[in-house]
């Protein structure tokens, strides 16, 4: 019993100290505020300056990327593209010199001197501050093009819904499971382009979303009829299959079973044709086939 009440007293003592220390810190934290003046305007944290910060980029300071960027495109872009992503000139933004460069240590004496021997000229008037406004507008380029959280989907819908529309009813037999007064009724108002295009191609459950703990509707399950030698037909919910055995679900919630010997096997996967069309597809048919969807609102 001593025991219990010498380790209830230890355990109040550091909750004691812990707090105190909690408050300290906080107390100096408040102090420090008010000594400090407060910045007006001061950019809040975004998803890409921690992904940058997370993967030991500099923090990109967007006024300075912006005098780099009205540098760069009229001097450089013409051989590295204006996005920096490369045209007759390399990729600047996955350019291992460009991505460990500070403030134009690196990249700065190839600015100045050009590389001759590869067609590149020399810059030799740029000043210092012109130049790490250049590594800044690359490393901004590159937290574009690593920050997944502000990647933005452009303009999917390109087709031509008329011709969209003559190959949902014609060769892409999507009329053999769908109706655009059925199921498919108002569809383009409950999905944007983007997650319209993806069900359309992969109609299983989004992956992503299901790690989320976002609702997704689980997929309809495979279905298969065993017609028997005696003629006798058995369908129901797909439970296995192989060369040698059948199995299901019955509509009465029934488990059966059949060796493949003597029966016929036919199965219905809803998906199915969906997996077949994909090598099929050209890009006319696939944004066609999209921009029909989008006049189903």
């Amino acid at each position: 019993m001593s025991f219990r009440y010498f380790g209830a007293g230890l355990a109040l003592l550091l909750f004691a100290s812990i707090t105190s220390a909690q408050a300290n810190q906080a107390a100096r934290a408040d102090k420090k505020s008010a000594d400090t003046p407060q910045q007006k305007d001061s950019p809040k944290d975004n998803p890409a300056d921690a992904l940058g910060s997370l993967l030991g980029a500099p923090p990109v300071d967007k006024e300075s990327a912006e005098r780099g960027r009205k540098i760069f495109v009229p001097s450089c872009g013409f051989c590295h593209g204006n996005d920096a992503h490369g045209k007759s000139g390399p990729d600047l933004v996955r350019s291992p010199l460009a991505l460990h460069d500070k403030q134009g240590d690196l990249i700065g004496p190839v600015i100045r001197n050009g590389r001759p021997q590869r067609g590149m000229p020399a810059f030799a008037d740029l000043t210092a501050d012109q130049i790490a406004d250049i590594s800044m507008f690359l490393h901004s380029r590159a937290a574009a093009a690593t920050n997944r959280f502000a990647y933005k989907i452009g303009d999917l819908v390109t087709g031509d819904a008329q011709k969209g529309a003559a190959f949902f009813n014609g060769p892409g037999h999507c009329t053999d499971c769908h109706s655009t007064t059925g199921d498919l009724a108002h569809v383009a108002t409950k999905y944007e382009p983007v997650e319209l295009q993806r069900r359309m191609l992969y109609p299983a459950p989004n992956r992503m979303d299901q790690l989320l703990g976002k609702a997704t509707a689980p997929p309809a399950p495979p279905t298969v009829t065993v017609k028997l030698a005696s003629g006798e037909q058995i369908s129901g919910a797909l439970d296995h299959l192989d060369e040698f055995r059948v199995s299901l679900l019955d509509a009465s919630g029934w488990y059966r079973s059949f060796s493949r010997e003597n029966v016929t096997v036919e199965v219905h996967d809803p998906r199915a044709a969906h997996e077949a069309l994909l090598p099929a597809y050209t890009d006319e048919q696939m944004h066609n086939l999209l921009a029909f969807l989008e006049t189903l609102k």
